[in-house]
């Protein structure tokens, strides 16, 4: 609430999971999965 979220829900955690790396929704085939 504080940085002006009002509401920290699950589309907000997992985009910001993503965004840090810890999440890779890639397909397999893409050029920009990696592992």
């Amino acid at each position: 609430k504080k940085r002006g979220f009002k509401f920290f829900g699950s589309t907000i955690c997992y985009a910001h999971l993503q965004a840090s790396g810890f999440i890779n929704d890639h397909l397999t085939d893409c050029i920009c999965r990696k592992g």
